[in-house]
């Protein structure tokens, strides 16, 4: 499954923020995202998470269940401190 979330766009910030997107990682199908741009069932066991923030986008792809709970509890960190984005202004 692939999943595009466009930060930019979310009117939500702070903790609330953390636990949406904490929410969409564990259960991408059964969490109303407010920032959710794209979903798409790609039939791949992976989840491949896209995060549009700030003008950049960081991708992230989950290959586990363990790997899954990791990301969805580090958070927006998760994102930005591992991943080198790509520009996309």
């Amino acid at each position: 499954m692939k999943i595009l979330i466009d930060h930019d766009t979310c009117r939500h910030a702070g903790a609330f923020s953390d636990r949406c997107l904490s929410a969409t990682i564990l259960n991408p199908l059964g969490h109303e995202r407010y920032c959710m741009a794209k979903i798409e069932e790609d039939g791949r066991p992976e989840l491949t998470v896209t995060l549009k923030m700030e003008g950049k986008q960081y991708t992230l792809v989950i290959h586990s269940e363990e790997q899954r709970k990791a990301v969805a509890y580090e958070g927006w960190t998760a994102f930005t401190r591992s991943l080198e984005p790509i520009v996309t202004q």
